[in-house]
């Protein structure tokens, strides 16, 4: 009697905490998929981890470890993870190829008081890159990287992680953007010829334009904000169309694109300053976190186990703004690192695992119920639940669903609430994985697509997993996904 009535307080008291913390709809950061294996199955890991990792996963599978049925957890005695590591980059709503616009510029060459002709068509690329980000905070990204090792021995583990959070936001300076160094800015100082490297243009008419084609003057002249005179109009076509030549360049595809946007950012910068003076820079915002999990489990029943952890967190602060004007974006993200300050708490995690005959599992977890807070940084809690389907020793499906709709990074606006399923192929010697998970609550970025490898090598394990989404963008001149990770892992099993 009273073994049931502390197996009913527990599961109770679990089924209460998750409740109450999806009820509230609380924020947190996004749940980092941790480990290849994990990775591999589309991020599925709640009811699949059953080493070391459950201890991030699932404390509650410590439960069912070493147990007495030599099964899926109860072959168990102990396990390790010698070392592992992941890095992941996000790229939300076409940052990549915007920021590309404002980094590549030679930002030295046109920020005098005049600008030359040859320049031209960089000062009208900058304008542009920075009228992209105007109103578009959604516009950041994201860099996600973990390290870890840990031991299981039975129902207890111990663990040393490390998890890396920073987003790039844009802190563009949309005011500053004369082409000379006259105090208080205006379109007639915008479009005259001769802050242009164009004394000689005319602004009578654009019958003297040498590159631009008939159509791309019509359709720039047609989209020019309707404040500007026709002098004003020509002026400043026919200054683009002289920096154009004499820059020698091939002429951009989007040249009228670029004049548009260039356009409508000066005439919401009237009143502003020199392009000399411009502060443009990206927020660098994030954490790098520190943990020593203390893990126990235990099973209540041969169906029901609960397990949590107690973890010491030391944390660095990231929040500074870097200088972009003539950097590139990985410049200015080591100049971010470098820059933080520390703090340290603790946290409780919480996790449940249930498993329905020999072939299904359900399990549910909590990570740092306790809300801890690192100087004005609040790690909330994050609830996840998940599912796995196991008909034989060979093959696995499962499946994770955040509950908590969380952050995507810190100090981000964008929401994070992943879906993701996966499967396993276990032919003893070697595992193969596949898998897919989507963020429902946002859709800039699609469907992302994982695959991972394991090698048994008898005691030792090899894994590696990584994960792409289907569309790509730029950066720094490079094509890349929109959202990759990649993770691996050395372990050992007994």
């Amino acid at each position: 009697m009273i073994h049931l009535r502390k197996q009913t307080f527990f599961i109770w008291m679990t089924v209460v905490m998750m409740t109450f913390l999806i009820a509230s709809r609380v924020s947190a950061g996004e749940w980092q998929i941790i480990g290849p294996r994990a990775l591999g199955m589309g991020g599925a890991g709640v009811a699949v981890a059953n080493d070391s990792t459950a201890s991030y996963w699932n404390p509650g599978a410590f439960g069912f470890f070493d147990g007495p049925d030599d099964d899926y957890y109860g072959k168990r005695k102990w396990s390790s993870t010698v070392a592992g590591a992941g890095i992941g980059a996000k790229l939300h709503n076409n940052f990549g190829d915007t920021i590309r616009q404002v980094t590549d510029i030679d930002f030295n060459g046109i920020d005098d008081n005049n600008i030359s002709a040859d320049k031209v068509s960089d000062f009208i690329g900058l304008l542009d890159g920075l009228e992209g980000f105007r109103g578009q905070e959604s516009k950041i990204a994201t860099v996600s990287g973990n390290g870890r090792f840990g031991i299981q021995s039975g129902h207890f583990g111990f663990a040393g992680n490390v998890f890396l959070d920073v987003t790039a936001i844009p802190n563009f300076d949309f005011e500053n953007l004369g082409p000379d160094n006259t105090a208080g800015f205006t379109i007639a100082d915008f479009t005259d010829p001769n802050n242009l490297g164009c004394p000689t243009c005319s602004t009578a008419n654009t019958n003297g334009v040498t590159v631009l084609t008939t159509s791309q003057v019509s359709s720039i002249d047609s989209q020019l904000p309707t404040t500007w005179t026709q002098a004003q109009r020509n002026g400043y076509i026919n200054a683009l169309d002289n920096g154009l030549s004499q820059a020698g360049q091939t002429i951009p595809s989007d040249i009228v694109d670029q004049a548009v946007g260039a356009a409508t950012l000066a005439n919401a910068a009237v009143g502003g300053g020199a392009l000399s003076q411009n502060t443009s820079s990206l927020r660098f915002v994030g954490i790098a976190l520190f943990e020593v999990p203390l893990t126990y489990g235990r099973a209540f029943s041969e169906n029901l186990s609960i397990g949590g952890n107690l973890k010491y967190m030391k944390a660095r602060i990231y929040d500074v703004d870097i200088d972009i004007l003539n950097q590139d974006f990985g410049d200015a993200l080591d100049d971010a690192l470098d820059k933080y300050q520390e703090d340290s708490n603790f946290g409780i995690d919480l996790g449940a695992l249930y498993r329905v005959g020999e072939t299904f599992r359900v399990g549910l977890v909590g990570r740092n119920l306790n809300a801890p807070k690192f100087g004005n940084l609040k790690e909330e809690a994050q609830v996840r639940t998940g599912i796995a389907y196991q008909p034989n020793r060979m093959f696995t499906l499962a499946a994770d669903l955040d509950l908590t709709k969380n952050d995507i990074s810190v100090g981000s606006r964008l929401k994070s609430q992943n879906v993701g399923v996966g499967l396993e192929l276990d032919l003893i010697f070697l595992q193969l994985r596949g898998g897919a998970y989507k963020n429902m609550a946002e859709n800039d970025i699609g469907l992302v697509y994982t695959a991972g490898l394991g090698v048994n090598l008898w005691l030792v394990n090899l894994d590696i997993g990584a994960s792409m989404s289907k569309d790509s963008t730029n950066l720094d001149g490079d094509k890349i996904p929109e959202e990759a990770r990649a993770e691996f892992a050395l372990s050992m099993l007994f």
